[in-house]
């Protein structure tokens, strides 16, 4: 491997701090686990995230940035009405979560189930990045509501609460369940929720 293809120390902590985040949760992941599993020094890790409670909220971040990214990339498909890309959106999410062996689900929502009882400054950030991430999607809607695709009867903000909510409990609902085909109704769910009637 060269210099120009080595993963810096910090990226493979965040990697491996995911993948094991996702599996045991924030209790369940240690720090030493996820060392070996990064193959990097310990001094790394208090260097770049400074305790296990940083470390999560990074990986957090990161996690909440990729939702971001997706909910873009699928807003900017003009072949879509607006209620198609939050299903699309919604179930390229289901995909990758059945893909991973029903493993894979909201981090966000894990996390938050796990540590925002506990831990004060988690669910503080928690919290704003929920709200950045349900900012995207009003925007997305009330580009739809002028559009004429999304009902207008109720704003923006309030449909995108329920579109979050309904994002989030989808998944702990299918982590219990395994059930594929509830996924699916949410996606159609989805579309009834924020279509407009004509």
């Amino acid at each position: 491997m060269t210099a120009s293809t080595t993963i810096p120390h910090r990226e493979k902590l965040l990697r491996e701090g995911m993948r094991r985040l996702y599996v045991h949760g924030f209790h369940g992941t240690t720090i030493d686990a996820i060392l070996e599993g990064a193959g990097v020094p310990k001094g790394s890790f208090y260097h770049h995230f400074g305790s296990k409670e940083g470390f999560a909220k990074q990986v957090l971040a990161r996690y909440v940035q990729f939702q971001l990214d997706q909910l873009g990339e699928w807003g900017g498909r003009a072949d879509l009405t607006t209620p198609a890309v939050l299903s699309g959106y919604f179930r390229a999410m289901a995909e990758r979560f059945i893909a991973s062996g029903h493993r894979d689900a909201c981090l966000a929502g894990k996390l938050a189930t796990e540590l925002c009882a506990e831990h004060d400054a988690f669910r503080a950030q928690l919290a704003e990045d929920l709200g950045v991430w349900k900012g995207r999607i009003a925007e997305l809607l009330r580009r739809g509501q002028r559009r004429g695709d999304v009902r207008a009867d109720q704003p923006a903000e309030l449909l995108a609460d329920a579109v979050l909510a309904l994002l989030q409990g989808a998944f702990v609902v299918a982590l219990a369940s395994r059930d594929d085909a509830s996924l699916a109704s949410v996606g159609t769910a989805l579309e009834l929720l924020v279509a407009s009637p004509g």
